[in-house]
């Protein structure tokens, strides 16, 4: 096989027959993002990501688009691709309306005890498929530039009623430079 020692094989994902049916072609992934704060982890943001028009991949980056996912589980009446463009149906028509994430409770259980157990982390933009059997399958975790745009765009404000309180925080923890008068 060319490729050198660069090369790795995996065996490939199936995911859930609901997920499957809004694009069959690509594995449609759910994408959560987690906040350790204050010794509790914080659900900050859920996504579905979808491949579109045949495409092999889910990422807005190479065309996809998200839609919100509610903390119920089901998905939110529009998804949007990366430049804003706002759809109320997936075009290849799967309405997201009635839409909804097979086992949802237990992506958020996985996530919850993984973010707890890598408090280092304390931001994660965690990839999630849902398999044939409605198990979580963790496909990886994102702990650089884990797409806040994306998670904005379908979700509003990133921390939500955290926002105050994380940014200051943030802004008390950072060290002064030196040589800089107030």
């Amino acid at each position: 096989i060319k490729g050198g020692d660069d090369l790795i094989a995996q065996e490939a994902l199936v995911q859930h027959e609901h997920i499957s049916r809004i694009h069959p072609s690509s594995v449609n992934t759910v994408r959560v993002m987690t906040l350790l704060f204050d010794q509790k982890v914080h659900i900050l943001s859920s996504v579905l990501r979808m491949g579109v028009a045949g495409s092999r991949v889910d990422n807005a980056s190479a065309g996809g688009i998200t839609c919100g996912i509610r903390r119920d589980g089901r998905l939110k009446d529009v998804a949007y691709a990366r430049n804003g463009t706002r759809y109320d149906r997936h075009p290849q028509g799967f309405r997201f309306s009635e839409g909804m994430i097979p086992s949802f409770d237990k992506v958020i259980g996985l996530l919850t005890r993984l973010q707890e157990q890598m408090a280092r982390f304390r931001l994660i933009s965690w990839d999630v498929v849902i398999g044939p059997d409605g198990e979580p399958i963790l496909l990886e975790g994102n702990f650089r530039c884990g797409g806040p745009c994306v998670h904005q765009l379908n979700n509003g404000p990133l921390f939500g009623d955290l926002t105050d309180r994380v940014l200051s925080e943030v802004f008390l923890r950072r060290p002064r430079s030196k040589g800089l008068s107030s």
